[in-house]
């Protein structure tokens, strides 16, 4: 089962990107300054085309993490990439953009269904709006729950879902290659073991979401809770000022333990995808190597002696006496 042999899988993918996650930090770091110079460039040509550019480079940068934890996966399984980091930016841009797409889609159809089904007009929901999108939401629960609820549950769940059946295609991508060790065909697996992904995925966010209201009761039981809620102060301190000595060792903990966590959450839907990916490769690779296998003619009998003697008998001249 996927699930269960994704967690030990995981570690393994884990250690390697906490190694190569501050190359990375820098690496998106220039690849936003890179992406900011091009829009404003074709910004200058058409503001469409630069909007248009501004939505492919930020879905990539949420679909370029998940191809790095596949690659890094897939690595760890000793399966050498076919392409360099940089060829993966294209088929980054053009998942995220199809995963964008998706959840645009699915977010306004669930706003239109909800909307609808309440009193307010446009013009109020833009004017609630300018509190932030919080004040629309919770307006929209006050309204009618009944059906925002279930709506908007309906739509994260779908968001979650087109993850989950992205996942094994993120693998191919990662590192250029289809299970039968061809160059990486577009959307290759979609929706394999969509189940088992499907839980990690959920299982993943959930946790990313309530990971630091958890950690923040545990110090709180242990005693820091002061302490915590002091280096929480010091660390918005930190960002208007840049002053490091502002920064308690309680605070530095509670980050550093929020970050291991989450990539490990991380690493773990990135091990389902990886675990499905090589069934596949696997599954490819048995059938070729019967069919590769050299047939045996199967070894005849040897003649009974008898039959030998026979044989002889009826090929030697007959004399008569």
């Amino acid at each position: 089962m996927y699930i269960l042999r994704a967690f030990p899988f995981s570690f393994a993918i884990l250690w390697r990107y906490a190694l190569v996650l501050p190359i990375m930090v820098l690496v998106f770091c220039v690849y936003a300054i890179v992406a900011v110079m091009f829009g404003y460039l074709f910004g200058l040509i058409s503001p469409a085309i630069a909007i248009l550019m501004a939505a492919a480079m930020g879905m990539a940068c949420s679909v370029m993490p998940a191809m790095i934890g596949t690659r890094i996966g897939m690595q760890a399984k000793g399966v050498q990439p076919r392409n360099s980091y940089a060829s993966m930016i294209l088929p980054a841009v053009g998942y995220g953009l199809f995963e964008g797409f998706c959840i645009l889609l699915t977010f306004a159809l669930a706003f239109g269904a909800v909307v609808m089904a309440t009193p307010l007009t446009p013009m109020e929901i833009l004017s609630i709006n300018a509190s932030g999108s919080d004040a629309v939401f919770l307006r929209l629960i006050e309204e009618n729950a009944a059906v925002t609820l279930p709506a908007f549950a309906v739509a994260i769940f779908w968001t979650l879902s087109v993850r989950a059946a992205l996942l094994v295609p993120f693998v191919g991508a990662s590192v250029g290659l289809d299970p039968n060790g061809r160059a990486h065909t577009p959307f290759y697996g979609f929706g394999s073991g969509f189940w088992s992904l499907l839980i990690l995925v959920i299982l993943s966010y959930a946790s990313t979401f309530l990971l630091t209201p958890i950690l923040g009761v545990i110090a709180h039981l242990i005693g820091f809770g002061d302490s915590i809620a002091l280096g929480a102060e010091q660390i918005e301190q930190f960002a208007e000022t840049a002053r490091f000595d502002l920064i308690g060792v309680e605070a530095i903990v509670l980050v550093s333990c929020v970050i291991l966590i989450t990539l490990w959450l991380f690493s773990l839907q990135c091990a389902g995808a990886v675990l499905v990916f090589m069934s596949h490769k696997k599954a490819y690779d048995i059938a070729h190597e019967d069919l590769n296998k050299p047939q045996q003619m199967p070894d005849e009998p040897p003649m009974p002696k008898t039959d030998m003697r026979e044989l002889i008998r009826s090929r030697m001249p007959h004399h008569h006496r």
